[in-house]
């Protein structure tokens, strides 16, 4: 049986771990490296189940409840915006001390990783360098930004943002009607989690309107805009930007063809017609900077600050 089977649109990360179990040649230590919500977590679940469960029959009972004693997840503590120091010296290393309780082997998942401070990941640096013979850790993260050193001692594996088809296809298993399954798909970028949190918003429509409004107020040339843009992000700023993206890219593609079967999102074509035109180059630019900053949300960078700069990117793309 394929454990990874539920892993939609990562086969060669799923590949690579099946063959690692199948042939016994498991690392101490992974980095599941990859944009958010593409299945990073759920592959790390998955793979930590299989390890653990090859000499625990029940293992499957206890990791349905959340209670395997062999099975450790950290991840940020609530108030907090990084992984500190202390989660690790005093959680995780006390715990990769103690010998497996029920399996042969005992695995470790630090979620979201790139959180954690310089002090933490030096801390984690030493378990990397001598592991228990018994232990696998296993990292995961949304971006590089993680200490060379230990990326070095971590066998990586890419997990790669999703097509649309995968998706929409994941969105109506969970009975998501096809119309919102499919836009909410195209909105992700790539991104399940984005995509679910897109279908299952319910001031959507909110939501929507003020995207339409910050591209109306950017494609004008007082830089006052820029700012008042940015407080106006903040009503859900991740969703947001991604519907943002989506609306340049329409305008874009329809100021260009002016065909209206070419465009994502309903109402892109309006929106076009009603600003200026904007240079494509120009637009290109500020979309690839954009898809850089958006990755900042998830740091512990102050979310008004983010805003401002994909703002000034957007007014800039139209001012230029």
């Amino acid at each position: 049986m394929d454990i990874f089977s539920s892993i939609v649109g990562q086969e060669r990360a799923s590949s690579l771990l099946q063959t690692s179990l199948e042939t016994g040649t498991i690392s101490h230590a992974y980095l599941f490296l990859g944009p958010a919500g593409v299945g990073k977590m759920s592959g790390a679940q998955a793979f930590a189940q299989a390890i653990i469960g090859q000499d625990d029959n029940d293992a499957m009972v206890f990791f349905r409840e959340k209670i395997h004693p062999d099975l450790l997840i950290l991840e940020k503590e609530e108030g907090r915006s990084v992984i500190s120091k202390e989660q690790i010296s005093q959680k995780l290393e006390p715990w990769l001390g103690l010998k497996p309780y029920r399996a042969s082997q005992r695995v470790a998942i630090i979620r979201d990783s790139q959180l954690m401070s310089n002090e933490a990941a030096n801390a984690l640096l030493k378990n990397l360098e001598e592991p228990p013979e018994y232990a696998v850790i296993i990292l995961i993260a949304d971006d590089q930004n993680i200490l060379e050193t230990i990326v070095s001692r971590c066998q990586l594996v890419r997990f790669n943002s999703l097509a649309d088809k995968d998706i929409e296809q994941i969105l109506r298993n969970r009975e998501v009607e096809p119309l919102k399954a499919a836009q909410a798909a195209s909105l992700g970028q790539g991104s399940v989690a984005t995509a679910i949190r897109f279908a299952q918003e319910k001031d959507y429509e909110k939501i929507w309107e003020t995207s339409r409004n910050i591209i109306a107020d950017l494609s004008r040339e007082e830089i006052i805009e820029v700012y008042k843009s940015a407080e106006k992000m903040e009503l859900a700023p991740e969703l947001i930007v991604n519907l943002l993206i989506s609306l340049l890219r329409d305008i874009s593609i329809y100021q260009q063809t002016r065909k209206e079967e070419l465009l994502v999102l309903p109402g892109s074509s309006e929106l076009a017609s009603s600003i200026k035109k904007v240079e494509p180059q120009h637009l290109t630019a500020a979309l690839d900077n954009i898809m850089n900053l958006k990755n900042y949300y998830r740091s512990n960078v102050n979310s008004l600050i983010i805003n401002v700069n994909i703002a000034y990117e957007i007014w800039q793309a139209f001012n230029s």
